[in-house]
């Protein structure tokens, strides 16, 4: 909303305690969620919130004389080719369905003797980033400007790097994803990054109430019948 410039009120919920009150909005329970005061509607599930905050600011800009900075912020962030809109829509669900559980579960696992070969299958997870940083020439995602692939994975991106360094002294190998690494810098500049970034100190103690009771993400090892 920041990138869009969409006026907004954030508001903080425990994804844990379930309020009444939020599952009136996400009967699902889960974050994030979008309530547009102005028409009613209520948007859930990451991606799909992503995708109708671009369209909502493109309803708007059409009813309204939108000023050309936020015209050209608005097309750039959500891509108008076909086969663009369809490879963010891959990353994102990439995201979503193996770097994440990826992450979850070598994040939760115990046995030490999985380690490696979870972490291969993080890496395999993360390699596919950086080959899109490589083969659209970066330094974004989808070549040469911030889209919604950026705004989908960087506040996971964060988490995963804090949470594994604090819990299994794991770093992202700068000699393997240079590139990566590069592109996650880059992205930490923006303001809307600096503005809604969690402290590293916030990730790793909501964290350790996670590991402490195995809690099971939906990751691949999923231990316990929980969604966050």
């Amino acid at each position: 909303m920041l990138e869009l410039g969409l006026p907004f009120e954030l508001v903080h919920v425990s994804v844990m305690k379930k309020e009444p009150w939020f599952l009136e909005i996400n009967p699902r329970g889960k974050v994030p969620a979008i309530q547009n005061l102005q028409d009613g509607s209520v948007i859930y599930e990451s991606a799909i919130c992503d995708e109708y905050l671009c369209d909502y600011a493109r309803q708007m800009d059409t009813n309204n004389n939108t000023d050309q900075d936020s015209k050209s912020k608005l097309w750039k962030l959500m891509p108008t080719d076909a086969a663009d809109k369809a490879a963010m829509r891959l990353l994102n669900d990439h995201i979503d369905t193996q770097l994440g559980p990826a992450q979850y579960t070598f994040l939760m696992n115990d046995d030490k003797e999985k380690d490696a070969g979870l972490m291969d299958t993080l890496e395999d997870a993360l390699q596919v980033l950086q080959d899109s940083l490589i083969q659209r020439g970066g330094p974004y995602l989808m070549g040469s400007h911030f889209t919604l692939a950026e705004a989908h994975v960087l506040p996971f991106f964060l988490r995963l790097v804090v949470s594994l360094q604090h819990f299994k002294d794991y770093q992202i190998p700068p000699q393997r994803f240079g590139r990566l690494l590069e592109w996650y810098e880059l992205c930490t500049q923006r303001e809307s990054f600096q503005t809604t970034a969690k402290s590293d100190e916030t990730i790793v103690e909501v964290y350790q109430k996670f590991v402490d009771m195995k809690y099971g993400f939906g990751g691949l090892n999923k231990n316990k019948e929980v969604e966050m």
